[in-house]
Parts: C-alpha cells; sequence; structure tokens
C-alpha cells in the first residue's frame, strides 16, 4: 500500500497544477516585498490574535495597517498567481482524496479478501 501511495505522489509531482504551484512559490519568494508584506501580514495578524486571545481590542493603528497590507498584497499579481495556484492543487487533491474514498467504499462493499 505505501508503495501505491508512493507512486501515487511521484505522479502528482509531473502533474501541471503541481508544477504551476511549485514556480508561483518560487516567483513569490523571489519577490522581496511580497516577502516582507506577508511576513509582517503574518507577524501583525499573530499579534491581534493574541491581544483577542487576552480579551483585549487590537489598536487601531493595528487594524488599519492589517487592513492596508491585505489589500496591498492582495493587489500582487504574484501573491494572486500563488493563491490560483493553490486553489487548483487544492481541488486536484480533493479529487484524490474523493477517488480513494470510493475505493474504500468498493472495497468495504466486496466480498474478496485481499491478503496483507
Amino acid at each position: 500500500m505505501l508503495e501505491k501511495a508512493g507512486e501515487v505522489g511521484r505522479i502528482i509531482s509531473q502533474l501541471p497544477e503541481y508544477a504551476y504551484l511549485r514556480a508561483a512559490r518560487r516567483e513569490i519568494d523571489a519577490d522581496r516585498e511580497a516577502t516582507e508584506m506577508l511576513n509582517r501580514m503574518r507577524d501583525l495578524q499573530q499579534t491581534l490574535m493574541e491581544a483577542i486571545g487576552r480579551g483585549e481590542k487590537p489598536s487601531e493603528e493595528q487594524e488599519q495597517e492589517f487592513g492596508t497590507l491585505q489589500e496591498r498584497i492582495q493587489l500582487n499579481t504574484r501573491y494572486q498567481a500563488l493563491v490560483s495556484s493553490q486553489a487548483n492543487f487544492e481541488k486536484l487533491m480533493d479529487r484524490v482524496d474523493r477517488a480513494i474514498g470510493e475505493g474504500i467504499r468498493k472495497g468495504e462493499e466486496s466480498r474478496i479478501i485481499i491478503p496483507t
């Protein structure tokens, strides 16, 4: 079974959806401005969530900065390509997961016992 899973992984690594995702990740990593914005946005998001977790209201400045960063990064074409390629790859993986689920369902219905 694990050998077949490895084979599925090798096949997935050759599909266009995976290639597009890898390329989009390389592009966003090469975009220094986008990387800095994403890092700042993650840091700020963590700060905001920690404040909320403590029952505090985040400052107006922090909320504004987060909103501004979010707007700016969403306009970045490399970020848009990354989000799009991630969504397409996730759809592919959902189809793979459904196919595995269908295989399990058929296996449960089968009276044939397969040796392990």
